[in-house]
């Protein structure tokens, strides 16, 4: 230890022992802290002075030990009741990243005094930090709180300028992450309903709505429609749309007596009936923040609105495009074509704007009715349009649908050879121009979500059985790539297997059709798809020897350290191409490939065709 001579001060002395933690030596630097504070240490006294105590509190919150920083601050402030209450912030955050709910309970006091000790000083920053540290602790009731107190002290919400509207979203937003069920979602509605201005309501009770929807919570859905009316905030046509989706995602034992979805029925019919009685009017393509701005402004809403009116006409808006979208697919899912074509014929003659969701259902429904290239034709015509045009955005959930026709296609003799079908490198390489243009916006992993849904796995198989029907097993290997580099996708369970049975028929793909069936008749397939096993197995345990890991802890689902799972598979393509081409072909195969689906650049294993054995 230094001699007394380097503590000829207290704020020497912190400097010092900040020093000491900073530099990794925490377990030193509480030590010496303690001696001091014990007086063991023969150095002059500091255990008395306010910037001691405080670097003790901060010391022990930092390290993880609440309690102990939460009694020194204690001392703190008996001692020196006007010391600055910042370290309480310190010591609030050492609570709420305790697991303990206790713990979560003392930093709800600490929140308190420090509201009580700043008063009008508290800034929004201190209560950013609170509300994230009731965030990170999960403790949805204490957020909410302080997300009232932003609210109420004029933090928020207080003007019609966007930023504070956006500020405003983001935070509730944050709310919303911790909503695992219904209940905790209508507990912040109904708080966001009460701070909240008025003219938030309506995006408030979308979320909530939305909420009622993933849950399979029809009946919920309906009281928070309700209560727009109750509160004389007038249901939108999105507010209803989120209505009909819930009642018609809701299962019963019997769906031909399910009262639930006879109820969207009749109010989607309504709706749609209300907007052939006038001309369509395009909504301005605007943010949520800039519509609440808007109303603000408009409005002059700027205080909450507790009056309830009950006078109010209600009435069912009219239909817009996501609610026809919304009708075909019910419709569609009941094969009731003839509905189907005449909620067509009312878009057309209503001079509606199609969008993706409304893409989407056509394309899902020629898929159903196995009309394969005509939902590859609405796909074109809807995005391939001139310049000055409007269009549709394809979303992701759009290229999992054209995925998804492109492998019933392939599987269906009669429409595996359609010329009017993109082959599978051209999907891709419209996959991968789709998410060059996606990656330019601020929501681009909602697309990502949309393309993967809740399975990467599924998405990667719809891929490979593609590329496998038309005997691609070079294709498959760019996919695998684009699909990870891309898109953060690695291979699913099924990967290996489907790509040792592409490779069991690899060789047979170009013979006839009884050469193939003998080639399955006398067993010939099953031999080889045993041999592709035995390949794929000796160059697994290959690798997993020179990574010095055991077989039984690798898992596809996994990414492992050096991309193992991908490697392989690369790997494994190259060795089986290499029974039939040379090294320099196959390499030529594999550039040619991704040349074609626009990625030339693009790096395919770890291992090339000369290295493989």
């Amino acid at each position: 230890m230094a001699t007394c001579d380097n503590y000829e001060s207290a704020g020497r002395r912190i400097r010092y022992l900040d020093k000491l933690f900073a530099g990794g030596q925490e377990e030193q630097a509480l030590k010496e802290w303690s001696e001091d504070y014990e007086g063991s240490n023969g150095l002059p006294r500091h255990d008395h002075k306010p910037e001691h105590l405080e670097l003790g509190a901060r010391l022990h919150a930092l390290s993880g030990h609440p309690d102990r920083a939460r009694e020194i601050m204690q001392e703190l402030f008996e001692l020196h009741p006007s010391w600055s209450p910042s370290i309480m912030k310190t010591v609030f955050r050492a609570h709420t990243s305790s697991p303990s709910v206790q713990h979560h309970d003392l930093a709800n006091g600490i929140y308190k005094k420090l509201k009580e000790s700043m008063g009008d000083k508290l800034t929004l920053e201190d209560y950013d930090a609170c509300f994230v540290g009731f965030l990170e602790a999960r403790h949805l009731y204490y957020a909410k709180l302080v997300f009232r107190d932003m609210i109420k002290e004029g933090h928020l919400a207080g003007s019609d300028d966007l930023t504070d509207v956006k500020s405003v979203l983001s935070r509730l937003h944050m709310l919303y992450r911790l909503a695992t069920d219904i209940s905790k979602m209508t507990t912040i509605g109904l708080q966001a309903v009460k701070s909240l201005p008025s003219a938030y309501h309506p995006h408030v009770f979308a979320h909530w709505m939305r909420s009622a929807v993933v849950r399979n919570a029809p009946e919920a859905a309906g009281q928070i429609l309700e209560m727009m009316f109750r509160r004389n905030s007038q249901p939108q046509t999105i507010h209803f749309n989120l209505l009909l989706k819930a009642l018609m995602r809701t299962k019963v034992v019997q769906p031909e007596q399910n009262p639930y979805a006879s109820k969207a029925e009749n109010i989607g019919w309504r709706m749609i009936e209300e907007a052939r009685k006038v001309s369509v009017e395009k909504l301005p393509d605007v943010s949520a923040a800039e519509m609440i701005s808007q109303w603000v402004d408009e409005r002059k809403q700027l205080v909450p609105d507790d009056e309830v009116m009950n006078d109010q006409l209600r009435h069912v808006p009219r239909a817009n495009v996501t609610t026809f979208a919304i009708m075909m697919k019910h419709h569609g899912d009941k094969e009731q074509w003839e509905h189907v074509d005449y909620l067509a014929r009312q878009l057309k003659e209503g001079g509606f704007q199609p969008n993706a969701a409304l893409m989407n259902i056509l394309m899902d429904n020629k898929c159903r009715q196995g009309k394969y290239s005509e939902a590859w034709k609405i796909y074109k015509t809807f995005t391939d349009v001139p310049a000055g045009t409007p269009g549709v955005f394809p979303d992701g959930s759009s290229i999992r649908c054209l995925w998804k026709t492109l492998r019933l296609a392939l599987g269906d003799q009669a429409a595996r050879d359609d010329p009017n079908l993109p082959r599978p490198r051209e999907l891709l390489a419209e996959t991968v121009q789709w998410w060059e243009r996606c990656r330019a916006r601020p929501d681009a992993e909602r697309f990502l979500i949309g393309l993967a849904a809740t399975e990467h796995g599924a998405l990667t198989s719809l891929m490979m059985h593609c590329f496998s029907y038309t005997n691609d097993i070079v294709g498959s290997l760019v996919g695998l790539h684009i699909l990870h580099q891309k898109f953060d996708i690695l291979p699913s369970d099924k990967s290996a297997a489907i790509l040792q049975r592409h490779a069991a028929w690899v060789d047979m793909r170009k013979k006839g059709p009884v050469q193939r069936s003998t080639f399955q008749h006398h067993g010939h397939h099953k031999n080889n798809l045993e041999k592709m096993g035995r390949v794929y197995y000796i160059l697994l345990e290959r690798r997993l020897e020179k990574m010095n890991s055991a077989s039984d802890d690798y898992a596809l689902t996994k990414s492992g350290k050096d991309g193992l799972p991908l490697n392989i598979l690369s790997e494994f393509i190259r060795v089986v191409l290499k029974r039939t081409h040379s090294p320099e072909t196959i390499e030529a195969m594999i550039s040619q490939a991704k040349e074609e689906v626009g990625v030339p650049e693009m790096a395919t294993g770890d291992m090339d065709a000369f290295q493989v054995v």
